[in-house]
């Protein structure tokens, strides 16, 4: 699934050129050469899918990274009283505060652990002129889990999370960001009914690996 909903300030517009980082035209350019609102160029997608970065990105001076909260942003889906008829066409279920708590504290817990296996950097705990800030996000989450409903009987359920995975990187000094990723991911069934709070602990680990990923690849990237 290719459809990518970030902040506002993400929001892309058209740039009719390319340009280049290094050597190698590694930005888009035609109608793929997007940028934005905040300055990012769109990376040529047959290098690396989904991602924004400024121009002139140079990660190589970066020595240290300072990992920043992550951060979970849910759509805003009504709690509204279903039928069994409304549960098979609704595109997506009311998530309550317990939920969203647990997967806020879940995402915590697996990124941060996630993070140690890095190599390319030292990890720092303030900024400096070497440190490279790092944020791990989730935007426009939304849930596939119904609602129990009296004389319901869901044995199955199609799929249980949606969200885009979002990398940020800035600049410690200026907070200037440098680079975005974004991936949007449908963890599909089915899964049986009971098997969300099994489930879960694993989509989030797989999720903030798929950061850490696009963090060794932007790295890589700046080098070329």
């Amino acid at each position: 699934m290719r459809t990518i909903n970030l902040f506002a300030a993400t929001a892309l517009v058209l740039a009719g050129y390319a340009v280049e980082i290094g050597a190698q035209p590694i930005l888009a350019d035609g109608p793929e050469a997007e940028v934005t609102g905040d300055g990012l160029h769109r990376v040529e997608p047959s290098i690396m899918g989904a991602a924004w970065v400024r121009p002139d990105l140079d990660l190589s001076r970066y020595n240290r990274v300072y990992f920043m909260p992550v951060a979970i942003q849910f759509r805003d889906v009504p709690d509204r009283r279903h039928t069994i008829r409304s549960m098979e066409t609704a595109e997506a279920f009311f998530i309550d505060e317990s939920r969203k708590t647990q997967l806020r504290e879940l995402f915590a817990e697996a990124f941060f652990e996630t993070v140690g296996s890095i190599e390319s950097y030292e990890r720092s705990d303030e900024v400096g002129r070497d440190v490279l800030m790092v944020q791990g996000l989730l935007t426009d989450v939304i849930s596939g889990v119904p609602p129990n409903i009296p004389g319901s009987v869901v044995s199955t359920i199609r799929w249980v999370w949606e969200a885009n995975i979002v990398l940020e990187l800035r600049d410690s000094m200026s907070d200037d960001v440098l680079a975005r990723t974004a991936d949007r991911e449908r963890v599909d069934g089915p899964f049986d009914a009971g098997m969300e709070v099994a489930v879960t602990p694993r989509v989030i680990e797989s999720w903030s690996q798929r950061l850490v990923a696009r963090l060794e690849e932007l790295t890589d990237l700046s080098g070329e």
